[in-house]
């Protein structure tokens, strides 16, 4: 068979295909473990985070959330006059899915709340406290590097 231009175009044309399909078939197996599962839902619902957002944000004092290193843990200091909070915290890392964690909200008598880092890995975190205390919700946002 002789070379020549014609085969060289065929060539480089099937390389390409070949190569096209192949970076297809590596992204639809990768998973960047950015995106929300429910963004939609949260979408829709942007009001009523807003709402709760600017209420953390009108709260004297705000959230106190701090990592105390010696006793290896995050301390949270919910404002005793509110009530007893509930809610959720969750923690994440932005390089993975797998690292997250979902905390109910368990204060002691002072409505201090306490999570243990314990098994977590060192770097930044990012906390997100979505509670309710005296009728009112709030919703706070934090990083912390532990």
């Amino acid at each position: 068979m002789k070379f020549n231009w014609g085969t060289g175009i065929a060539l480089v044309y099937g390389v390409f295909v070949v190569g096209m399909v192949g970076a297809v078939l590596a992204s639809t197996k990768h998973n960047p473990g950015l995106v929300q599962d429910d963004y939609y839902k949260l979408d829709l619902n942007y009001q009523e985070h807003f709402n709760k957002k600017q209420n953390a944000a009108n709260l004297e004092g705000g959230l106190p959330i701090r990592f105390e290193a010696d006793q290896n843990r995050i301390k949270i200091d919910f404002p005793e006059r509110l009530g007893a909070p509930s809610g959720k915290v969750k923690l994440f890392r932005s390089a993975t899915l797998s690292d997250d964690k979902f905390i109910d909200i368990t204060p002691d008598e002072k409505g201090d709340f306490y999570i243990p880092t314990d098994g977590f890995y060192g770097g930044l975190w990012n906390i997100e406290v979505d509670w309710a205390a005296g009728g009112t919700a709030f919703f706070n946002e934090q990083r912390i590097n532990l």
